[in-house]
């Protein structure tokens, strides 16, 4: 679905542009805004806000919320993206990952057995990321773009944390191949906070919507989003967007990785929607 789309069925609230704030949800945060008393804006996180996050919900019932996905794609995988949608991270999404890698000549067979045996999604390790069932996003690109850290792996390596978290601190191997698939990509997400899908943000939307209205760009949260408690369609819409943000640098290379994020994939979507 793509962004002028989803703007049709719903508004779609956009934490980094108080413009597409609802007038109430707007009212309410700039009243906290005006009544806290911080002596720098970035201890917005310190607020005493828990209580109300429900009624910040309330407020963006029939409104989508924009967030992000951070990752890295192979020119397939955004196009399948584009025409499909994220998937929800389970052991079948990893498998068809890694087979339609090797068969198109990104991996070897012996860096997608590793791979395979290795990820988390394998039985014994499940534990290690709880990352299975879920999407995880970030509500905030201008974030993003004030500390890229967070995001810097996912960025990097390609795979997912699901994937690439027990090579990524490797100087050699397999670490290097993965770093050099695909290119990184912010896959713009619409979520419905108030649908009976499952979802969880830390820190809270209220916190990251009042950090923005103190001026502290950099306020943020990290949504995830799981599998609806109903037999219902998925909760959110996505699109892989060109875009010139994050302005960011790769940590280790210097290489800006915005620039390389504004891309388009040129394959058929001929796949399964990857993740």
């Amino acid at each position: 679905m793509t962004l002028d789309h989803a703007a049709a069925e719903r508004p779609v609230v956009d934490v980094d542009d108080p413009r597409t704030w609802p007038p109430a949800l707007a009212d309410l945060i700039h009243k906290i805004a005006d009544a806290a008393e911080l002596a720098e804006p970035d201890l917005y996180v310190d607020l005493d806000l828990d209580d109300r996050e429900s009624e910040v919900h309330d407020l963006l019932r029939g409104h989508l919320l924009r967030a992000h996905h951070a990752t890295r794609l192979l020119d397939h995988e955004a196009t399948a993206i584009r025409d499909h949608g994220l998937r929800l991270l389970d052991a079948t999404l990893v498998e068809y990952r890694l087979d339609q890698a090797h068969v198109r000549g990104y991996l070897s067979e012996a860096d997608r057995e590793t791979l395979r045996t290795q990820s988390m999604v394998v039985p014994e390790r499940r534990k290690l990321g709880r990352r299975e069932g879920q999407v995880c996003l970030t509500l905030s690109a201008e974030a993003i773009s004030h500390d890229v850290s967070g995001v810097w792996r996912l960025l990097t390596f390609w795979g997912g944390e699901a994937l690439y978290w027990h090579h990524c601190d490797d100087s050699v191997g397999i670490a290097q191949r993965l770093r050099a698939l695909g290119r990184p990509a912010l896959v713009t997400a619409y979520v419905d906070l108030t649908s009976p899908g499952t979802h969880s943000v830390f820190k809270s939307v209220i916190h990251t919507f009042v950090g923005k209205a103190l001026g502290y760009a950099p306020a943020n949260a990290q949504p995830r989003t799981g599998p609806p408690r109903q037999r219902e369609p998925h909760t959110f819409q996505d699109a892989v967007e060109p875009r010139g943000e994050p302005r960011v640098r790769d940590s280790q290379s210097g290489e800006r990785l915005g620039e390389r994020a504004a891309w388009t994939a040129r394959r058929p979507a001929d796949e399964a929607p990857d993740r």
